[in-house]
């Protein structure tokens, strides 16, 4: 399969190890806290640099009877 130069874009900014696309924009975090369903928070740095943009700006708010591994 070819990818275009705006597939590739895409491709690295939802990479695990690219922390500067989720902490860009709140659309931006939520998109990346999609495409990083089955990773972790604190393992994926993407997923982690979501997850603090939003926690931050007050859209998620951790459960707080829930046990992290």
């Amino acid at each position: 399969m070819m990818y275009g130069h705006d597939d590739a874009v895409l491709i690295n900014n939802l990479g695990c190890h690219n922390t500067t696309y989720p902490a860009s924009s709140l659309r931006a975090a939520h998109r990346t806290m999609q495409v990083h369903l089955e990773c972790r928070v604190g393992e994926c740095s993407a997923k982690t640099a979501a997850h603090t943009t939003l926690q931050d700006a007050g859209r998620l708010i951790p459960d707080s009877s829930r046990v992290r591994e």
